[in-house]
């Protein structure tokens, strides 16, 4: 009986002392809350002040740094339109026509190692160049394609030193050329320009047979090289006018006549000339 009143007692005095912790724990709470809300306040003002100072001290607008951030992309993006036509802007096309001198050449037998006889050419060839390029700045790259007619009008036996004239319809001369240049432009940038250029592919020729000589019709390596001159005339177009000559190596054939017998043109169908052409940035 005695412990159960004392647990009584216990309970009875534990219980308000129970509830003031709990009522304090909740005031605690509540100011630390308030607390916190007030420090927040005070820091978003702060802030606020500090931006505002900040706009008025630079005598910027708060407002105008993001138009600011939103022009600097706008410039950078620009900037890399820019750059990215700068490349486009390299491509070029080009256009030249013109003559060519067609070099008579002695033709050998390849078993005596002998000449035989001699092509000659009366007449200046024709030709014409188109290309497709990109320019670095002061050096350039091109892909062209050059196409020569001619014909040659008679040729010397040296056996019997007898000359035979060649008709009208034989006797035509076409060559295909497939070249890759290289070009180096002295002064990039001017109004006028000298250059020279170097280049390498591979050329068809055709020859059509005359009396006693068989059709040439090969592919063999060619070396081209070139100097000339150009003129800006605005800022995408230029004319120029050039100097070339083309080295084509050796030519084989047999005689037409069923004879085992080769026979060789050493410096056959080489040319050299000028012409005047048109280069467009595209």
């Amino acid at each position: 009986m005695f412990k159960s009143n004392i647990l009584f007692l216990i309970l009875f005095l534990s219980f308000p002392l129970s509830s003031w912790a709990l009522i304090k724990k909740i005031k605690t709470d509540e100011i630390q809350k308030e607390k916190i809300f007030e420090e927040n306040k005070i820091s978003k003002f702060i802030d606020k002040e500090e931006s505002q100072n900040l706009g008025e001290e630079s005598n910027f607008p708060v407002k105008n740094i993001r138009q600011n951030k939103l022009t600097e992309i706008k410039i950078s993006k620009d900037k890399a339109v820019k750059s990215t036509q700068n490349i486009k802007s390299g491509f070029y096309l080009n256009f030249a026509t013109g003559y060519s001198s067609l070099k008579n050449y002695d033709v050998y037998n390849t078993s005596t190692n002998k000449v035989t006889w001699d092509d000659r050419y009366t007449k200046l060839g024709r030709s014409f160049e188109i290309g497709l390029g990109y320019d670095f700045g002061k050096v350039r790259t091109e892909i062209s394609y050059v196409q020569e007619n001619g014909r040659f009008d008679e040729y010397l036996t040296y056996f019997n030193n007898r000359i035979t004239k060649i008709d009208k319809d034989r006797g035509k001369l076409h060559k295909d050329f497939y070249i890759i240049n290289s070009y180096y432009d002295f002064r990039d940038g001017k109004k006028l320009s000298p250059y020279i250029g170097l280049g390498l592919g591979f050329v068809n020729s055709s020859q059509d047979s005359a009396p006693y000589i068989p059709k040439y019709l090969r592919q063999v390596f060619v070396v081209q090289l070139k100097s000339g001159f150009s003129y800006k005339i605005s800022g995408k177009n230029s004319i120029y006018i050039e100097g070339f000559w083309r080295d084509a190596n050796s030519h084989t054939t047999n005689d037409g006549l069923g004879t085992p017998y080769i026979y060789e043109a050493k410096n056959g169908f080489d040319s050299s000339g000028l012409q005047i052409g048109f280069r467009k940035i595209i």
